[in-house]
């Protein structure tokens, strides 16, 4: 009798199994019914929101790299030929002469390690009115911004003050500033992925709690072959309860905003180790193409932002065009919240980051970490 059953061939079990599998990731991605639903990304960019502007720095940019190396020639006391002579022979001069022009107990010193062994050269600020972040601190000062794009005064984000006539600092959305953006592309083939979850979406085009969760994966994002991260991977979500953030959050209009929670992440040694944010609050859009973007801020320690900008040394004065000790006295000049309670200096700036996400799948670990963010329901700002 001939056997009326179609043949089976290899072709038809691979498709039938990749349809199989993908039926089984998309579940992972997507818990409860239909009426609660729960969106996971992949971060694909983090870096310091910009909204640079004619006009918003009146004193001018920040000098140059050859500007700024002839000040610090003549400032050691070089003669005009000097300066002339190792001026003609950047950036390979400046390694040579500049990488120990700091003087600490009379010896010379590392600008870098000891800024405050070197002179404040009064590095040039941002002054414009328009700047993304929060209100962190309830009220509305002469230093605050409004935010292009929700609309909130009373703004806190007094980083980008500092680092925003920095010419590698300076972008207008949707172009990312050169530098930041960098600093986090270099290292993210070896660092772990930034996770995000929002859970319990009744509709994502109507108001209503949802819980937002941020945390670290076990691996890092895979690229496409423009440099780009490939969307739709899946990640394992670390048990590290350092990267394990999860904090209530309110949805309207497709735009999540979050209760102020403790920010923890690690990052990567050769970019920023960890970062901590105080009072932090996250505002994500979970747009239509089924990506995500937005913003996240809070007060965040500024001898840890210092670090980050101070470890590529003369590197990042020869190349980039910036002013370590500079940056360093701007900081500290600049800070505004949490008072040391000894000598009553603030520890923490005001800072606001810009995210961009894309669809992921997620696998949490079979006994997730403690929590280390939790709501705040008053900010330690002064």
């Amino acid at each position: 009798m001939k056997d009326w059953r179609p043949a089976l061939r290899p072709s038809h079990c691979r498709k039938w199994l990749a349809s199989a599998g993908a039926a089984a990731i998309a579940s992972l991605a997507t818990t409860g019914t239909a009426a609660a639903a729960t969106k996971t990304y992949v971060v694909s960019w983090f870096f310091m929101a910009t909204y640079s502007q004619d006009g918003d720095c009146p004193d001018g940019l920040n000098p140059s790299t050859e500007q700024n190396f002839r000040r610090i020639l003549s400032e050691m006391g070089k003669s005009p030929a000097e300066i002339e002579g190792l001026v003609k022979a950047m950036p390979g001069s400046m390694y040579a002469t500049i990488g120990m022009r700091g003087r600490k107990d009379g010896k010379p010193a590392s600008p870098y390690l000891y800024p405050e062994s070197t002179p404040d050269p009064h590095i040039k600020t941002l002054k414009g009115k328009a700047g993304y972040g929060f209100d962190l601190d309830g009220r509305e000062g002469a230093n605050d911004f409004v935010d292009p794009e929700s609309g909130e005064h009373g703004v806190d984000n007094q980083l980008y003050r500092v680092l925003g006539c920095f010419v590698p600092d300076r972008a207008f959305p949707p172009d990312r500033p050169g530098y930041p953006a960098t600093m986090w592309d270099m290292p993210r083939d070896a660092m772990p992925a930034w996770l995000i979850e929002v859970s319990g979406i009744d509709d994502a085009s109507k108001s209503g709690d949802v819980t937002v969760g941020i945390y670290r994966a076990t691996s890092p994002i895979t690229r496409d072959t423009a440099g780009q991260p490939i969307a739709d991977m899946t990640f394992r979500v670390s048990d590290d309860p350092r990267s394990y953030n999860v904090v209530h959050g309110h949805l309207e209009n497709g735009v999540v905003t979050t209760d102020k929670f403790t920010f923890h992440m690690l990052g990567d040694v050769f970019f920023q180790p960890e970062f901590l944010f105080k009072d932090a609050k996250l505002r994500l859009t979970l747009k239509p193409d089924g990506n995500a973007d937005g913003i996240l801020g809070g007060y965040q320690d500024w001898k840890s932002i210092y670090w980050s900008y101070s470890l590529g040394g003369v590197f990042n004065e020869a190349v980039v065009s910036l002013d370590a000790p500079g940056i360093y006295y701007a900081l500290k000049r600049m800070a505004d919240a949490y008072p040391d309670p000894k000598t009553g200096e603030n520890t923490a700036i005001s800072t606001a980051y810009k995210v961009e996400a894309i669809p992921a799948f997620i696998i949490h670990p079979a006994k997730p970490p403690e929590k280390t963010a939790s709501a705040q329901s008053s900010t330690g700002a002064p």
